[in-house]
């Protein structure tokens, strides 16, 4: 067991990960993109809101910028599923962008480095402390956790599947 703080960050986001993929598993592509509950997110527009997500924090860690400027309009972007845009191509994006965001990570020194965001984007993670690389990874966990039991509940209304079966039993 890991006892260096940015890899147990690393393992618990990654934790939350493999439960989002466990939520698509045995899917159709249909059923990834339906919307069975009363919200109208469906598990192929939510995937894509978190991956977009983690790509934002790993520009804003590594001073970088890939997204729209605007981050509304990035947000908005952010949840849209391509026509031609599969499950399996989504995840493989998922496995480039955890590598990239385990990468930007293990490259910083300081988890207390506070990161210079443009206020535009500081007012939508405002908790009222330093906005410091720790936060930005913990804010991806919470984003991983909260959407990850999303997505387990469009599933079960999806087929009835709940998240200890597609974890295999593992609970």
């Amino acid at each position: 067991m890991t006892t260096n703080e940015t890899d147990l960050l690393l393992l618990l986001l990654d934790t939350q990960r493999t439960a989002f993929r466990n939520a698509l598993s045995g899917l159709t592509e249909d059923q990834a993109r339906s919307t069975p509950s009363a919200s109208a997110m469906s598990l192929s527009s939510l995937l894509n809101h978190v991956i977009d997500g983690e790509v934002a924090a790993a520009d804003r860690i590594s001073g970088t910028e890939s997204r729209d400027p605007d981050p509304v309009a990035a947000w908005t972007a952010g949840w849209t599923v391509r026509d031609d845009e599969t499950v399996a191509d989504q995840l493989a994006r998922l496995d480039t962008v955890a590598a990239r965001f385990a990468d930007v990570l293990r490259a910083e020194p300081d988890l207390d480095r506070v990161v210079d965001l443009p206020e535009s984007i500081a007012r939508w993670l405002d908790q009222g402390v330093p906005l410091s690389v720790r936060f930005l990874v913990l804010h991806q966990i919470e984003e991983w956790a909260r959407h990850a039991g999303h997505a387990d509940i469009i599933r079960e209304s999806v087929d009835g599947a709940t998240a200890d079966v597609l974890a295999g039993g593992a609970w």
